[in-house]
C-alpha cells in the first residue's frame, strides 16, 4: 500500500495573512523612502531661507550704512562705507574735494572697474572691490561683497559659497538722499548629478 505524501495546505485565512503582511512590508519602505525624501527637500529649503534672510541681514545693514554717510553730508564718510563693503570706487564721489562732474577727480575717463585715487586731504586710494564679511551669528556662511560706485549709482553684489546672491543697486540723489533702484535675491544653478531618477519612463 503506498504511503500518502506530505504536503502543505494554505488556507483562505493564511493566504490572506501573508498578502496583508506583503502589503504592509510594501508600504514601509515607500514610507521611509518618502520620509528621506521629505528630510531632504525640508533641509535644502531651510538652508536657502536661512541664506536668503542672512543676505537680506547684510543688505539693509550696507542700505543703512550708505543712508546715514549721505545723511551726513560728507563726502569722505561714503567713501569710508563704500570700502569697508568692498566697493570700488570709478568715478569722483559727489561732493568730494577735486569733483567735477566728468566722471573722475582729475576729469579724465575712468573704464567700470578700475579704482582711482580719491581727492580728498586724506589721499588714501579706493581699496579694489571685493570684502569678505565674516558670519559671526551661526548662520549660512560668509558672505562676499563687490561692486562699484560710478558717481551716481552704487552696486553691489552679496555672494555666497552656496551660489545664492543679493544684487543691490543704490541711486544717489542730489539732496543727500539715496532711492533702491534694485533689490534681486538669485540663486546659481548647480547640477550636482545626486538627484534620484524615480520614474525612466
Amino acid at each position: 500500500m503506498a504511503r500518502p505524501h506530505g504536503s502543505v495546505r494554505i488556507g483562505p485565512i493564511s493566504l490572506f495573512t501573508l498578502i496583508i503582511i506583503l502589503c504592509l512590508a510594501v508600504l514601509a519602505v515607500l514610507s521611509v523612502t518618502t520620509a528621506r525624501a521629505e528630510l531632504s527637500v525640508t533641509e535644502r529649503q531651510a538652508a536657502t531661507t536661512t541664506e536668503t534672510y542672512q543676505l537680506e541681514v547684510r543688505g539693509q545693514e550696507f542700505l543703512a550704512a550708505v543712508d546715514g554717510a549721505l545723511a551726513t553730508g560728507d563726502a569722505a564718510a561714503l567713501e569710508a562705507v563704500l570700502a569697508d563693503y568692498g566697493v570700488a570706487t570709478t568715478a569722483a564721489v559727489p561732493g568730494a574735494d577735486g569733483a567735477d562732474g566728468t566722471g573722475a577727480a582729475g576729469g579724465g575717463d575712468v573704464s567700470a572697474g578700475e579704482t582711482i585715487e580719491d581727492e580728498t586731504p586724506s589721499g588714501n586710494a579706493v581699496p579694489a572691490a571685493g570684502v569678505t564679511l565674516a558670519d559671526d551669528d551661526g548662520g549660512a556662511g560668509a558672505i562676499t561683497v563687490s561692486g562699484t560706485f560710478d558717481g551716481a549709482l552704487v552696486s553691489a553684489t552679496f555672494a555666497m559659497d552656496s551660489g545664492r546672491t543679493l544684487a543691490v543697486g543704490l541711486r544717489v540723489n542730489d539732496d543727500g538722499t539715496c532711492t533702491i533702484e534694485h533689490w534681486k535675491t538669485t540663486t546659481q544653478w548647480t547640477d550636482d548629478g545626486t538627484g534620484e531618477t524615480l520614474w525612466l519612463g
